[in-house]
């Protein structure tokens, strides 16, 4: 602590001083000096250290060595200038090597860079040398312990392989299983739907078959009557008695062969999807009681009695589809009339459920019938087109089976509900619901009642009609009627005849639509464009066997007031000639 040198660091802060000394006996003393930075000085320390501390935990190459197995690790000798100082295996330390065979082999043969393999009388090594400064150091191991977990290595090896090799053709398998059971499926699901399809084609196919054979008989049965009545009437020339009688007949067979064809042809459209509803003004009572008017014939003809029972209704007028509803009352009243007993009964009862919705309210329609009803069987099929309960029933009860298919489609249509209960000698009871907006503007259309005769006595009209048979029942029919009849083959001759015309000199146009040269629709449109004034206000009627409502549609879009179906009633028409004439 007395050394000068020490001494000299006084004054110079930014400089230490450090130094360990090795006592005789082995101990150790490290002293440490820097300047003071408050005062003039020197701060020093020191630090002792005893043998027996030094020697356990003084890190030496021997240390490190001790923990290196000669049987597995193989044996490391470090040398300096020929003489061991540190190995693992302690036997070896402070001899020469130039007594060790091994080393001498290696020092002789192999460097840092390779192993060299000692074969000596059937024992052998692998060694390898490096240099370390003064020091050279040497490691070799036996055969036997290099070799020692080869077996197993590559037991392991083949094992690890064959896992994975496992694993891999497992992967593959599952892979190829579940793409196997994907495309069996798919084999399956395609076939299942060519078989489903086959099947539709077949039942369609069948229903096909089936069809073409009731329209067949349906078709022919009513022709073939109209047809023996017409030769008899010839036989019976002079018997008017006869005439008037078959002549009735004639029109029943006709209405029964109008009736199929009008069911054919909206089941069609009801099943394609194509029928398109009217948002036009009605009142529900007049289209009541034309309906009964109707069935009260019917029933009286069999003493059949029909009640109306009186509900407590509200509102009358709405804006819907007037024809689907008289058409739907008409089929469930004629079937109360056709499958009743003699003498029997039918209760007619309407009522008004009102609706959450607003200007919306809902009708229901209930009929009750004391008739043959139907039996448990039959009711699971009475909706489907064609179903009749009895064999005989096409021929017994007039009608083509598609009533009850057409009405449910219709209400359905119209948002509306059809169920019914029935039982086998009892009689069936039908309730449908239709809900209907209200029509609010009613009492601003209400007309005054013409109770004058409705007559087209005197007017004049121009008749478009292609087919001569068509255009000769018109003509006798206006004519009979006290109409004078200018006619016009094609659309364009109506236009032209109209366009040279003088103005007032025709009072309606009756207008079929299917005509040559240029259709009813654009002869219409042709007409309402022409610059005079009665172009404009002219009544045009479409007189056509294009019955459906969209045909009324584009007919009122084309310019036309009206619309009126073949065959011609006679009496519509006239009522609606009057009306259009009489308006304008």
């Amino acid at each position: 602590m007395q050394k000068d040198i020490i001494m000299d660091f006084a004054g110079y802060e930014e400089r230490s001083y450090s130094e360990r000394f090795t006592r005789e006996d082995g101990s150790r003393i490290d002293i440490a000096a820097c300047a003071r930075k408050d005062e003039p000085g020197i701060v020093a320390i020191y630090y002792y250290t005893s043998l027996e501390f030094t020697r356990n935990y003084t890190l030496t190459i021997q240390g490190l060595l001790k923990g290196y197995s000669t049987q597995k690790d193989g044996t490391i000798i470090v040398a300096d200038n020929g003489i061991v100082v540190a190995s693992n295996d302690e036997s070896l330390l402070g001899q020469n090597t130039a007594d060790n065979e091994v080393v001498q082999a290696m020092k002789r043969h192999t460097d840092s860079q390779h192993i060299y393999h000692l074969k000596n009388e059937g024992i052998g090594c692998y060694g390898i040398m490096l240099k370390q400064r003064d020091y050279y150091i040497y490691a070799y191991l036996p055969d036997t312990e290099v070799f020692h977990n080869l077996p197993f290595g590559v037991i392991s090896v083949i094992f690890f392989y064959f896992l994975m090799f496992s694993i891999f053709w497992f992967w593959t398998y599952r892979t190829n299983l579940a793409h196997r059971k994907q495309e069996q499926e798919k084999d399956e699901k395609y076939k299942a739907e060519l078989l489903i399809a086959a099947k539709k084609a077949e039942a369609a196919n069948e229903a096909k078959t089936e069809f073409l054979q009731r329209m067949s008989h349906d078709i022919r049965t009513p022709i073939n009557g109209i047809r023996g009545l017409v030769n008899m009437a010839d036989h019976y020339a002079d018997d008017m008695e006869k005439q008037t009688e078959y002549r009735t007949k004639v029109k029943e067979a006709s209405n029964l062969l109008l009736e199929l064809v009008n069911d054919v042809l909206d089941m069609s459209k009801l099943e394609s999807g194509e029928i398109v509803l009217e948002e036009i003004p009605f009142n529900l009572s007049s289209i009541s009681r034309e309906v009964f008017v109707v069935i009260e014939q019917m029933a009286a003809e069999q003493n059949i009695r029909v009640a109306w029972e009186k509900k407590e209704i509200t509102h009358r007028d709405f804006i819907g589809s007037p024809g689907y509803v008289k058409r739907v009352m008409m089929n469930i009243l004629s079937n109360a009339v056709k499958y009743n007993k003699e003498n029997g009964q039918i209760y007619v009862s309407c009522v008004e459920i009102p609706s959450e919705q607003p200007e919306m309210t809902t009708m229901e329609f209930v009929c009750r019938d004391t008739g043959i009803g139907m039996a448990e069987e039959f009711q699971k099929h009475i909706f489907e087109p064609f179903a009749q309960e009895y064999t005989g029933s096409r021929a017994k009860f007039a009608g083509t089976g598609l009533g009850m298919a057409i009405s449910k489609k219709l209400v359905e249509e119209m948002g509306g509900t059809i169920t019914f209960e029935s039982k086998k000698g009892v009689g069936s009871t039908f309730v449908i619901r239709v809900p209907f907006k209200i029509d609010l503007d009613a009492d601003k259309r209400e007309e005054s009642k013409d109770v004058s005769e409705k007559s087209i006595k005197g007017m004049h009209v121009l008749l478009a009609e292609d087919n001569e048979l068509n255009m000769e029942i018109a003509e006798f029919l206006l004519q009979n009627e006290g109409a004078e009849v200018t006619k016009a083959w094609n659309g364009q001759e109506i236009v032209e005849l109209f366009r040279k015309s003088e103005s007032g000199e025709f009072d309606v146009i009756l207008m079929d639509i299917m005509m040559p040269i240029i259709n009813g629709y654009e002869a219409a449109k042709r007409i309402r464009s022409l610059d005079r004034e009665d172009a404009k206000k002219i009544p045009i009627i479409a007189m056509t066997a294009n019955a459906f409502t969209e045909d009324r549609i584009r007919a009122k879009e084309a310019g036309m007031d009206e619309h009126v179906a073949k065959p011609i009633d006679v009496e519509l028409l006239i009522k609606v000639i009057h009306k259009l004439v009489k308006h304008n």
